[in-house]
């Protein structure tokens, strides 16, 4: 494993097809619900989320195209499902990078923080089955 953070992967930095994560990847998808912004404390209403397409699944992270930027660095809760999962794990990521895609698109490198909760074990086990093919 190399110094540099290993969920840099995609940074300006390396060449676009040069990977950086140990990590085996995934081919399905996952669906991804970031909250963006919260309610402020006392006061009645909804979270401002996004939905993102996935791409490049691993245990530690995922990357993302959404329609609007995501700051780098930033940790936000997220709901993210697995295809054939049967629910969403409830985990918290962090923005690695963020570059424009597409007109009108973004697309995020996000690693998946190790808080120690029931969604996280939950998570690596999803991931787990799908590797295995299960």
């Amino acid at each position: 494993m190399n110094s540099k953070d290993p969920y840099a992967f995609g940074s300006n930095e390396l060449e676009p097809d040069q990977d950086q994560r140990d990590e085996f990847r995934l081919v399905g998808r996952a669906s991804v619900t970031l909250e963006l912004e919260s309610p402020e404390p006392g006061q009645a209403g909804q979270p401002k989320v996004s939905e993102a397409a996935s791409s490049d699944v691993s245990p530690g992270g995922l990357r993302v195209v959404t329609d609007e930027p995501l700051t780098a660095g930033a940790l936000l809760p997220a709901s993210i499902q697995l295809q054939g999962a049967e629910q969403a794990c409830r985990l918290t990521i962090e923005v690695v990078w963020c570059r424009a895609a597409e007109p009108g698109s973004w697309q995020s490198g996000l690693k998946i923080l190790d808080t120690g909760d029931s969604d996280y074990l939950a998570w690596m086990d999803a991931v787990s089955l799908a590797m295995d093919g299960q």
